[in-house]
């Protein structure tokens, strides 16, 4: 049995040793597990068909290749990060410099998902490394075989005392949990979220929490109809809608539903065939636990399907499948984050309608809104409150490192990507330097009408 108690104490010894851990030291680190990762990659993506169905393709647009490029930037850009940021100081402060220094939090408690084990896992490991702290991270049980492949890189690259890893049940989270750490990092649901923030508030650890929710795209009468299905097809269906910011419902207009649902159709159709069970790019259901939700909602919201609804235990197979419903209809797809390959079109007739169906629920991770209309466009995103978007295309936002990434409310706190992962795993020390070259009195008593009349004309 895992003894988490002493992989905690090592690694809080071996921060107390090393810190500060020097950023040549940080670069070979990361230099290293870019190497081992390109050296480990077949395993990873044989790792990922086996667990979630993902073809060699999808894993890597969507998980190895977007690790690459974040590590090559961090590579790049961390030495200019990492430099003290010299700001400017007040006249009446001076003589004086004052800079702001980013400094490691210390031990850090990083909880992977199922869902994009390989990114999710060290993408925020490679920001816990770079702001120079240790780094313990859960993964998900549901994913075993890259699992395995994953914990061969981290140990060829890192000694244990440096970063290590855990299987992160529900019984061992509770317990690792019950620890104090200098950082927590967790990627999953609002619920385990909440657990999550509960255990740090008892230490007041600094949590950045990137949750999930009902994300809803809506297309307008003036959007390319053609465009939108295609678009929205790929990021619902890709990794067989299992993505935190994957369309959770489609909000369409009366007078364009008719196209969209047959423009909809053609690009499944065209992604993955009419029978979709035969094709290598559709994935499948994590697990069972996972899978046998799915078939209740659809179950429970057989009377809506227009389109597939086709389930089978074998492989946790379920096809990509449409709903049609109403603004007034209640489904049971729509009282929670679906997180799999059933899409509720919901039908609305005007701008505001749509608005307030979106309002009703906590406020997303992601808004795609389709339009080529200006006015439209400036509604929905003046109205609607969410995380990042998207707009006219799905997913992408996730995908420009320029973009820190992040939810708002239920659907997470903090955020991260490019310079923000960084940022989220060093705490920024304010500092003023003052000279002992010259010395003035102004602020210290005994006060007079003279010093008055001096900081009365700075302090104005």
């Amino acid at each position: 049995m895992l003894d988490i108690e002493k992989i905690i104490e090592t690694q809080r010894t071996y921060f107390a040793e090393q810190h500060p851990i020097s950023i040549n030291t940080r670069l070979n680190y990361l230099r290293l597990l870019k190497k081992t990762i390109k050296e480990y990659e077949a395993l990873l993506l044989e790792g990922l068909a086996l667990d979630l169905g993902k073809s060699s393709m999808e894993s890597y647009i969507t998980e190895v290749g977007l690790l690459y490029q974040h590590l090559s930037e961090m590579i790049w850009k961390l030495p200019t990060w990492a430099k003290d940021e010299t700001v400017r100081t007040p006249l009446y402060l001076q003589p004086a410099k004052s800079y702001r220094r980013a400094v490691a939090y210390g031990n850090v408690l990083i909880i992977a998902p199922f869902n994009y084990p390989v990114l999710l896992a060290f993408d925020p490991l490679i920001g816990a490394i770079a702001g120079g702290n240790t780094a313990l991270v859960g993964l998900s049980p549901s994913t075993p075989n890259v699992n395995k492949v994953i914990e061969q890189i981290i140990d060829t690259v890192f000694p244990s005392a440096y970063v290590d890893t855990y299987i992160s049940t529900k019984e061992t989270n509770e317990n690792v949990l019950s620890y104090r750490f200098d950082k927590l990092f967790f990627t999953g649901s609002t619920k385990v979220g909440k657990i999550v923030m509960q255990a740090a508030a008892q230490y007041l650890t600094p949590v950045t929490l990137e949750l999930g929710g009902k994300s809803p795209a809506i297309v307008t009468e003036t959007a390319s109809i053609t465009t939108a299905a295609k678009r929205i097809a790929w990021g619902k269906w890709v990794n067989n809608g299992q993505t935190c910011v994957a369309p959770d419902y489609c909000l369409v207009h009366r007078s364009v539903v008719d196209a969209f649902i047959t423009a909809l159709v053609a690009a499944i159709e065209k992604m993955y065939g009419a029978q979709p069970k035969n094709s290598e790019d559709y994935g499948k259901i994590v697990d069972e636990k996972s899978w046998d939700r799915l078939r209740q909602l659809l179950n429970q919201d057989e009377s809506f399907v227009i389109y597939g609804g086709d389930v089978t235990h074998q492989n946790r197979y379920m096809s990509p499948t449409l709903l049609l419903a109403n603004t007034k209809d209640s489904l049971a797809s729509m009282q929670e984050e679906i997180f799999g390959p059933i899409l509720p079109i919901v039908v609305y007739d005007e701008l505001a309608e749509a608005v307030s169906y979106v309002q009703q629920y906590e406020r997303p991770l992601a808004f795609y809104p389709f339009t080529r209309d200006v006015k439209t466009l400036k509604v929905l995103m003046d109205k609607i409150i969410f995380g990042d978007a998207t707009v006219n295309d799905t997913l992408l936002h996730m995908a420009n490192s320029h973009l820190p990434f992040g939810g708002v409310g239920f659907s997470g706190m903090g955020s991260y990507h490019g310079k923000a992962t960084f940022d989220t795993f060093t705490h920024s020390s304010s500092i003023l330097k003052r000279t002992n070259i010259f010395d003035h009195s102004l602020m210290r008593a005994p006060y007079s009408r003279s010093k008055e009349r001096i900081i009365r004309w700075f302090l104005k």
